[in-house]
């Protein structure tokens, strides 16, 4: 995850060009990966879909290339959970990177750096936000489509990773890792990509806890923008 500011500054000129949404860094996501079933400690690797599975958490720039990637909770771990463990997170928290947003879905706690849609909008601007901030965060669903599509042995239409639950871990990182040198490389995209959409993100909403500051942090932004 890049932390310096001209990095970051191209990174958010490639975000607003999807839909005018300014001061985007990154947009995460987590998606499930299947794998047998662990002899040890089986209940915890059980999702909210009733399969085993590895929760990976990525966070991708507008190009589909993963900026960070977390791969080491079993699939019973909330989203939100592993958001708030990721180095990513420590990187905005003590301020390393002071200036721009992570897009999240409802799985995330809304934070001063982590803008989340608005549950049941009842103004214009706060559909608008809620419409860009959908269209803008939609890449890294689109990362995971793309990076199932080209590495089928995460994605279900392989079946099962049948191997420890480690192994598959790093798995995951490995196709991450070729993923972005395909990017880097300009590979075309697999020509069945739309068969592949990513159905892994199953978490619920998070509980973002008594302090309120990402919501005013939000709500500036919807008044001021949207």
């Amino acid at each position: 995850m890049p932390t310096d500011a001209a990095s970051l500054e191209i990174i958010k000129r490639g975000f607003y060009e999807i839909s005018d949404f300014p001061n985007v860094v990154g947009a995460v996501d987590g998606t499930h990966v299947r794998i047998k079933s662990p002899p040890v400690d089986e209940h915890i690797f059980v999702n909210r879909k009733n399969f085993h599975s590895i929760n990976v958490q990525g966070v991708c720039d507008s190009n589909l290339k993963f900026l960070n990637i977390v791969s080491q909770w079993p699939g019973a771990t909330h989203d939100a959970f592993i958001w708030s463990n990721s180095t990513v997170c420590e990187l905005f928290e003590n301020r390393t990177i002071s200036d721009g947003w992570l897009l999240g879905d409802s799985g995330y706690p809304v934070r001063p750096w982590l803008l989340t849609p608005v549950l049941n909008p009842t103004t214009r601007k706060q559909q608008s936000y809620n419409g860009a901030h959908m269209r803008t965060r939609n890449v890294v669903e689109r990362s995971f489509g793309v990076l199932k599509a080209r590495f089928r042995c995460i994605d279900t239409s392989a079946g099962t990773l049948l191997y420890s639950a480690l192994m598959c871990c790093r798995i995951v990182v490995a196709v991450a890792v070729l993923h972005n040198l395909c990017i880097d490389n300009r590979m075309p995209l697999p020509p069945d990509i739309n068969d592949f959409p990513d159905h892994g993100h199953i978490a619920g909403p998070a509980y973002n806890g008594p302090l309120n500051d990402g919501a005013i942090v939000r709500e500036r932004l919807i008044n001021g923008r949207f």
